[in-house]
């Protein structure tokens, strides 16, 4: 003998379980986390100088297309300002938001 549930019931739970999925579909595109928010001093090009200068300067910039920190060297005469950092932990603390904790690798603090 087989019992057959009314058509309500079926209906009334495939509706629980559809409402269930939309609900979660929401949920996770709600909370996805974007890309972390870049200080507008690492977005400006790195300083440059016009000219032949007998003195260099040296420094660090963030560049975005490799998405590290590099070391510059322009002569002083003439500067034209930009992004600088004293040093490559600086420059990695403010634009990476992390530690370089050797060549290769960040850790995000």
């Amino acid at each position: 003998m087989s019992r057959h549930k009314p058509a309500s019931v079926v209906l009334t739970l495939l509706l629980v379980v559809l409402l269930a999925l939309i609900h979660h579909r929401r949920t996770d595109a709600r909370f996805v986390p974007g890309p972390p928010s870049i200080p507008s001093i690492c977005k400006k090009p790195p300083p440059r100088s016009e000219g032949v200068c007998a003195i260099d300067i040296e420094g660090f910039y963030y560049d975005p297309i490799t998405f590290d920190c590099k070391m510059y060297k322009i002569g002083a005469c003439h500067l034209i300002r930009g992004q600088s950092f004293g040093s490559q932990q600086d420059c990695i603390s403010t634009c990476i938001h992390g530690i370089r904790r050797n060549h290769d690798f960040y850790l995000n603090e």
